[in-house]
């Protein structure tokens, strides 16, 4: 081999050590710069408090037949139907991950955690009662801009008493110094229609005023 051979060997070689150094630095610096990005999201908890009854229930109570002057009756007293009581949380920022925490009270026991699961997001929460209520923790994430629902009205096994109900998140947002809107209440009063005096009416149905 000759001397230019050898010295075009040399500078190739070099070179190409050069070009090397940066790139297995960058490699090595990406996975740890993606590892301390810290996710954040944000979720808000608000209550739908609209209607006083259900027209299904007030049907099946009166007969078809009596069920549009009967509504009449009901809405001279300012009771409208259509009535929806529910808890929608929502993942305003980010995805509402798996393992958040959620309370729903109860004060006068009116649900029941079989009632709560056939009203709450499919496979989303897993449900556990304790003293004054429940405790909500999500199963899979809520993924950013939507929403899962908990629909305190269906799930209803009692009536006629004041029924209050407060769904907070415990779990804090990832989103520095944002915390807000995580705590929503709703309050109803059952109502007898039998001591409304409204003619044909011999059944009990309850009516919630929103509260």
């Amino acid at each position: 081999m000759t001397e230019e051979n050898k010295g075009f060997s040399r500078r190739t070689v070099v070179k190409g050590a050069a070009w090397s150094v940066p790139v297995i630095a960058a490699a090595v610096a990406t996975p740890l710069a993606a590892a301390s990005v810290t996710p954040t999201w944000n979720g808000t908890v608000t209550g739908n408090c609209a209607g006083d009854y259900d027209i299904s229930v007030l049907t099946g109570i009166v007969g078809a037949g009596l069920v549009g002057v009967v509504q009449t009756a009901l809405g001279v007293l300012g009771l409208e139907p259509n009535a929806t009581r529910e808890f929608t949380i929502t993942a305003t920022t980010g995805d509402i991950p798996a393992g958040t925490v959620y309370e729903l009270t109860d004060p006068n026991a009116l649900l029941t955690v079989g009632g709560l699961e056939s009203v709450i997001g499919a496979g989303v929460a897993g449900i556990a009662s304790t003293t004054g209520g429940f405790v909500l923790t999500l199963a899979a994430p809520i993924p950013q801009g939507t929403s899962v629902t908990v629909d305190v009205y269906r799930a209803l096994v009692n009536v006629g008493v004041l029924s209050s109900f407060t769904l907070t998140q415990t779990t804090a947002d990832a989103v520095p110094g944002d915390n807000t809107s995580t705590l929503s209440s709703l309050a109803a009063v059952a109502v007898n229609l039998g001591d409304l005096g409204i003619p044909f009416v011999t059944g009990s149905l309850a009516v919630q005023t929103c509260g």
